[in-house]
């Protein structure tokens, strides 16, 4: 069962470690979330190729020995049991109070060290490692490059069939592109606008404003803001009535009806004067 185990920064600064091949190194890391809370586990070559390094096709064995050969592991059979050890795994990791051992024996006196093989000569030899693809087998980056004699193709660019609108605007020349369909549709849409005045109107702003007369859409711009605008707002020669006035209402003409009703007031405030004093 793997375990959670801690790396050390000096790891990385061994000296001896740095002889090993990286796979080697790699494989210490991995032996450590095998062993016990003794640093001990079974001593199954094939069995911890497949716990860490399920994926590739390496010599197991050959890897193990390296780190044999510099003290980092150790492999001794003791009771008839086959054993692979990290003698200093209690000095760097700290494993939890209630992780248990597996009762694996200790490198007793009777205790015989398990001599390894030599390295294989190629990745995958089934002479000295049974159960490894053959090397024909191993990944080999180089199939992933492209042919020197062909060309990359480049991706096909999507070609726009729509050509781009001619209405525009610039300060120098004013609108651009203006044609008889679009006025008659404008009108038609905005019939409260009058599109000369508006036209003038729109461009007297753009030069007043020319960090605003920036538009990737001209036709939009003016149907959708410019022109619904002026009709949402009453059209271009709007009515008094349609909308309020600014500023004091005209004062009122005072007329007879009013001279009559005010004489009836005052009439009828002097009758309950009087009452009120008998």
């Amino acid at each position: 069962m793997a375990r959670t185990r801690s790396v050390k920064p000096s790891f990385f600064k061994n000296e001896f470690l740095a002889e090993c091949e990286p796979m080697a190194r790699l494989l210490f890391v991995g032996l450590w979330t095998l062993a016990d809370s003794q640093g001990r586990m079974e001593f199954r070559p094939m069995r911890i190729k497949a716990e860490l390094f399920p994926y590739e096709n390496c010599d197991i064995l050959g890897l193990l020995k390296q780190l044999a050969d510099r003290g980092f592991v150790r492999a001794y059979e003791s009771d008839n049991v086959k054993v692979l050890e990290i003698p200093t795994f209690g000095d760097h990791q700290r494993c939890h109070p209630d992780e248990r051992d597996e009762g694996l024996p200790d490198p007793n006196e009777d205790g015989t060290t398990i001599v390894f093989p030599e390295p294989n000569a190629k990745p995958g030899n089934p002479a000295l490692e049974p159960g490894n693809p053959p090397a024909s087998c191993a990944f080999n980056p180089l199939i992933l490059l492209p042919s020197s004699s062909t060309a990359p193709s480049k991706p096909a660019t999507r070609s726009s069939s729509k050509p781009p609108d001619p209405l525009r605007w610039s300060a120098d020349t004013g609108w651009e592109g203006i044609t008889d369909a679009d006025r008659a549709e404008w009108s038609q849409a905005y019939p409260a606008a009058d599109l000369p005045v508006e036209l003038a109107k729109a461009t007297q702003w753009l030069k007043a404003n020319p960090k605003k007369a920036r538009k990737s859409n001209w036709r939009r711009w003016i149907t959708t803001v410019w022109l619904s605008k002026c009709q949402d707002r009453g059209g271009t020669h709007k009515t008094q009535g349609n909308r309020p006035q600014d500023g004091p209402a005209p004062p009122r003409v005072f007329t007879g009806k009013d001279a009559a009703a005010f004489e009836a007031t005052r009439r009828a405030m002097e009758a309950r004067r009087k009452e009120a004093t008998a």
